[in-house]
């Protein structure tokens, strides 16, 4: 792993966990179910969430170059680490007591066949310096480095341009909500009435509509396009649409642009020889990611929990008893907030339009983040060993971490965009102070694809929200732990000993932008927890090798306890471990087992938000709340069909949620025949079973939960959420309605229903083999998931190994359907290398299972369960390496005896003084230098085509599992001093 592959999050959406972050998540778990340490110490999590409200490591914020191994241990439940290690540990250890200097430059750029343009637009710089210096008693080791990734957008590629999924937020705009009367009136800019369209024939009286395409603003109601069912704008997505809906792939980048820097410094000083040393180590990661999504998408123009947008009528209500009254129904002014007066001469009906209508707001230009994640992290502490007997030691340290993501976006203000299409608005006053230099307000129905409204172009800049916000997560911990390899003498060996302490103190602080903050009700958070905990671990030998005992040629038992205690709610666990390492035979042949329980606290995500707003498909009917708007099928309540792959979510905090318990269990072989001749190579085989239980899991209800819930409850007003009224902490699960009605969303508190068991087989294969040729050798990783049972709250459990992650029965806990992952069946990785002389080269093998993906968000039982097989790929890299190596020439010292001009030399009294050697500048320059041209996916392998529920994959292959790159070639340079 180094700094240029980072698998980041890439979607534009984020809807895989935060743009340009990256995870670790082991057993298809979550990444917050998996401990990741640096130098086996905590490091702070990123200031946010994956889509499943854990907290996690953001791998970016690590300083990947100053890594010089990696350890996983994938057993879970780590006494010595944490009770929070679900899945298993990851630890970076970081180089320390590095001698010379290294020079690392690389430069790379994509060269597929699946662009669009000459693919070559996906470039790639990483520098590096790696240095240490030290003696027997001082060691200092750095390493500062440099790296820089462009940005891909959806149309460079040919797979992404035309996605499954159009979206209904469209330009020119879906209106919807439109009464009879209201259609049957219209008005031009004049206030001037016009003649009526025809409308389609149905009995209902509220009706979706859309300018035409390629209009000017200034469309006759006449030449407008109506529809009864389903918005006019949402094809293939929704069949029930006339025309086509957005293609935001035309806009929306697919890969970050992303830039990193920092530097990193350890040292240790030896005090008291091995018995008292100090150390310490800091590093800076500076980690910056731009990201560009299509135009702003409003979604329905009134959610509850968000901003209520809405276009005035053609020009002022009349004033009846002192209150605006629309002629002809719609909502009312104090429904949406509308300020009294307000009108917008370019809407040809005289209603006011919100409700359900949504919209791209195409003339703004596109959706501007940019994340600038900046990280810190220091340790200082004391170690020792050989003390006493030689056989006991000590590790303690203060460390300090933390990590700011300071944001900035450029999207479209609500407030200021319901502003700029009101004409009674200040805005447009001449004796105002806040005219903006025109009496012209804004113009949203003209199709900005092919028709540029000069009017507009003013306007646009005051209605555009230039955000900033600022998160961060801050751990500090101070540890302490003794060990000691002999605590007393068994028969078959010394018992060894580990036991210690720690205290850690974490806070958590968000502030949001001001009109964030206003629009979406979004509150400042500044939160924090503190915990201690302590734990012991003992090895106990029971037969030894000496002895020669047949089937017990060593036998070893561990046991270990942790006991945690959280002091922000009073939750506390004391979990056990126990595990088995047992070689019968000779060294050969190793069994291991371990069982172990885990304790998982709620992230402070869940615990104190924010909210967060997600999507997640939906499928089936319901109706409004009857207690409102009569009974369900009556003429002001009829059935609504709500199948749709991005409804709504969000995602509320719950201080109430308590920690989850968990339980793994592992047993593997490890496998080295002795059998083979030395000449043959050596060969090592693994297999390791793992099983991982957690019950009492904070997770969210899906749509579809929430959807049946309602329903059988009879449509109650209790269960929903009405605009303008507004989803608070607390609330139960629940369908949110516009003021007419219409489905909007769901909201949903995190709560502790869930359930997951998981369990699988890891399998590995080693083979090494030198020959006349050069060294061969093979290194094979492969993952099978045989079960992953998920049992959502308010759903029965379900087999979904095999499946997507993102399906309608899951909600968004761990991805959206526009953007899906899942929990393939199998992966592998397998590398053959081959080294000769200063040569070496090597082609790695990466496969990723297949899977299916339900194509409708329905009930399992229904007779439409139609299923999509998402292939398989096979992903081959290859990378050839040269070391430029120059050696002084050895000079032959003369013999007595003879001489190169044929004189005798008798004894040395002849000899003269070899002149030293000089090594030409060119060989001094490049010595002890290698360079390295590889390509990764070298045949030019896409993506797999995918879907998701009703067709509502957005890029039209897994994001959450793949990145668009294709063909990317690099060249490396690495000199060593």
């Amino acid at each position: 792993m180094n700094g240029s592959n980072i698998p980041v999050n890439n979607n534009g959406t984020g809807q895989s966990g935060p743009t340009g972050t990256a995870a670790i998540a082991l057993h298809g778990l979550d990444p917050g179910a998996t401990l990741v340490l640096i130098d086996r110490r905590r490091v702070a999590a990123f200031p946010g969430a994956a889509n499943s409200g854990y907290s996690f490591v953001d791998l970016t914020s690590i300083p990947i170059t100053a890594v010089q191994s990696i350890d996983i241990l994938k057993d879970g439940a780590s006494t010595t680490y944490g009770a929070d290690a679900v899945a298993g540990v990851v630890n970076f250890n970081l180089y320390k007591d590095y001698r010379g200097a290294q020079v690392t430059i690389q430069y790379g750029d994509s060269a597929t066949g699946n662009a669009t343009g000459n693919g070559s637009d996906d470039a790639e710089y990483r520098g590096d310096i790696l240095f240490g210096v030290g003696n027997d008693t001082t060691s200092i080791t750095g390493d500062i480095f440099y790296y820089k990734h462009h940005d891909m957008f959806n149309h460079d590629r040919q797979n992404s341009l035309n996605p499954p999924f159009l979206s209904s937020n469209s330009e020119p705009w879906n209106l919807a909500g439109l009464t009879r009367g209201a259609l049957l009136h219209p008005f031009d800019v004049n206030g001037v009435p016009e003649p009526a369209p025809a409308l389609p024939p149905t009995t209902r009286d509220v009706f979706f509509a859309t300018p035409p395409d390629g209009s000017n603003g200034l469309t006759p109601a006449s030449n407008y396009v109506f529809n009864v069912l389903a918005k006019v704008r949402g094809l293939p997505t929704n069949p029930r649409s006339i025309l086509p809906g957005f293609n935001f792939n035309l806009y929306s980048s697919s890969f970050p642009r992303q830039e990193r820097w920092g530097g990193y410094a350890a040292f240790e000083h030896k005090i008291c020889d091995d018995q008292l040393r100090l150390f310490g180590d800091f590093y800076y990661v500076d980690a910056k990611t731009h990201d560009e999504l299509a135009p702003d998408a409003t979604g329905n123009f009134q959610t509850p929990g968000s901003g209520t947008r809405f276009i005035p009528p053609n020009h002022p209500f009349p004033i009846i008893g002192g209150v605006e009254v629309p002629p002809f129904g719609g909502p009312t002014p104090n429904q949406v907030g509308a300020a009294p007066g307000s009108f917008n001469p370019f809407n040809p009906f005289e209603q006011i339009i919100s409700g359900a209508t949504s919209a791209r707001l195409l003339d703004f230009g596109n959706r501007i983040f940019d994340n600038d994640n900046v990280a810190e992290r220091f340790t200082v502490g004391v170690k020792g060993d050989k003390l006493f007997n030689g056989t006991w030691g000590y590790d303690g340290a203060f460390m300090y971490s933390q990590v700011t993501q300071y944001s900035q976006s450029i999207v479209s203000d609500a407030n200021r965009a319901n502003r700029i299409m009101n004409g009674a608005d200040p805005l447009f006053d001449p004796g105002s102070s806040e005219f903006i230099g025109q009496t012209i307000p804004y113009n949203p129905f003209g199709d900005a694809r092919s028709v540029v409204i000069p009017s507009n172009v003013p306007l646009i800049e005051f209605a555009t929200q230039r955000a900033s916000g600022t998160s961060t997560s801050k751990l500090a911990t101070l540890d302490l732990n003794i060990y000691t390899t002999d605590l007393f003498d068994l028969p078959a060996g010394g018992v060894g000993l580990a036991f210690g302490g720690s205290f850690n103190r974490e806070s958590y602080n968000i502030k949001v932008d001001d009109a964030v903050r206003l629009q979406n009700g979004i509150p400042n958070i500044a939160a924090g927890r503190k915990s201690w905990g302590i734990y012991a671990e003992t090895l106990i030998p029971i037969f030894s090798p000496k002895w020669n005992i047949p089937g017990f040629h060593s036998l070893e038992l561990s046991a270990g306890i942790r006991y945690d205690e959280w002091l922000n709610n009073d939750t506390n666990a004391a979990v056990p471990k126990f595990g088995i390492r047992w070689q019968p035979f000779d060294e050969s042949l190793t069994l291991r087992s371990t069982w172990g329980e885990g304790f998982l606290e709620p992230s402070m995500v869940q615990l104190y938000g924010p909210k967060r707003f997600l999507l997640a498909p939906i499928g089936g009917t319901t109706c409004a709340p009857v207690a409102v708007f009569g009974p369900c099928g009556s003429p002001g309540n009829e059935v609504q069909s709500i199948n749709q792959p991005e409804f709504t979510v969000e995602q509320l905090p719950n201080q109430q949620i308590h920690p989850e318990h968990d339980r793994t269990w592992t047993a593997g072989v490890v496998y080295t025949p002795k059998w083979i001749p030395a000449k043959w190579g050596t060969l090592t085989l693994t297999m390791d079973l793992w099983d991982v239980e957690r019950t009492g899991v904070a997770m969210f209800f899906s749509p579809n939960t929430i959807l049946n819930q309602y329903n059988a409850a009879g449509f109650p007003t209790s269960l929903a959420i009405i605009a303008p009224n507004q989803p608070t902490l607390g609330s139960p699960p629940s369908i949110l309605f516009d003021p007419t009605g219409a489905a909007a969303g769901v909201s949903t508190p995190y709560t502790n229903g869930g359930r997951v068991r998981a369990n699988g087989v890891d399998l590995g294969l080693q083979y090494q083999m030198e020959t006349a040729y050069g060294t061969f050798s093979l290194l094979s990783r492969w993952s099978y998931l045989n079960e992953f049972v998920v049992n959502y709250p308010g759903q029965r459990p379900r087999q979904v190994a095999g499946s997507s992650s993102s399906e309608w029965y899951i909600g968004s806990f761990f991805g959206d359907a526009t953007n899906p992952q899942a929990w393939l069946k199998w992966r592998g990785d397998t590398t053959i290398d081959w080294t000769w002389h200063n040569w070496d080269m090597n082609w790695t093998w990466h496969f990723l299972d297949g899977y299916n993906e339900q194509l409708h968000a329905i009930n399992l039982g229904d007779a439409d369960n139609k299923r999509h097989f998402v292939h398989g790929t096979n992903y081959i890299d290859a990378q050839l390496s040269y070391t430029l190596i120059f050696t002084p020439p050895v000079e032959a010292a003369p013999v007595p005896g003879y001489s190169k001009g044929g004189k005798e030399v008798v004894g040395k009294e002849k000899e003269t003084p070899l002149a030293p050697y000089v090594m030409p500048c060119w060989k001094t320059i490049l010595n002890n230098t290698t360079l390295t041209v590889g390509v990764q996916d070298i045949f030019d392998q896409s993506p797999p085509k995918a879907y998701s529920v009703d067709n509502g994959n957005s890029i039209g292959y897994p994001g959450g599992l793949y990145d668009n790159i294709g063909r990317f070639w690099y060249l490396r340079m690495i000199k060593k001093f």
